[in-house]
Formats: C-alpha cells, sequence, structure tokens
C-alpha cells in the first residue's frame, strides 16, 4: 500500500489537491484553516457550485485511477491536508 500526502495552499482559483495517480484508492481530506469552508470538485470547481468542508472537518473519497479531487476558497492562502492511500 502507497501513502503519499501533502498540504495545499488553497486560493480564489480551483487548485489540484494530489497528485494524480494510476490506481484506485481513498483520499482523506482536512480542512485545516479554523475560519472558513473549502469547496471540493473538479478542476472547474467554484465556491458556488462545489462540495463545502467546512473549517476543521474532514471527509474521505474513494478515488479512481487518474482522478484528481480539486478545491477552491474564498481567501488565498487556505491550508487542506491531505492522504492518498493506494493499493
Amino acid at each position: 500500500m502507497a501513502i503519499t500526502n501533502g498540504v495545499t495552499s488553497v486560493g480564489t482559483v480551483a487548485v489540484a489537491l494530489h497528485p494524480s495517480k494510476n490506481m484506485p484508492g481513498t483520499l482523506h481530506i482536512a480542512n485545516s484553516d479554523n475560519t472558513d469552508t473549502v469547496y471540493l470538485g473538479g478542476p472547474g470547481v467554484t465556491t458556488a457550485t462545489g462540495h463545502p468542508l467546512e473549517k476543521l472537518v474532514s471527509e474521505q473519497y474513494p478515488v479512481y485511477a487518474e482522478q484528481v479531487m480539486y478545491a477552491v476558497s474564498s481567501k488565498a492562502g487556505h491550508n487542506v491536508a491531505w492522504v492518498l492511500v493506494t493499493p
């Protein structure tokens, strides 16, 4: 099992949270910010269309080969921690 992790600084333009992998896995995401919501989705995600991840909350998602989760915020410098576990 491979484990990849990091912290991505999110701003007002959608950014990829993690690198693309060639196999499925589970993505664990934590909104490390203590004041604002971050929004999750595909490369075109916005604060109006994304799935909200409230402050200091974490969730996990299955991701399939070559899928990447993107995030956007209403402010610059919004830290999002992630761990990607693949077989």
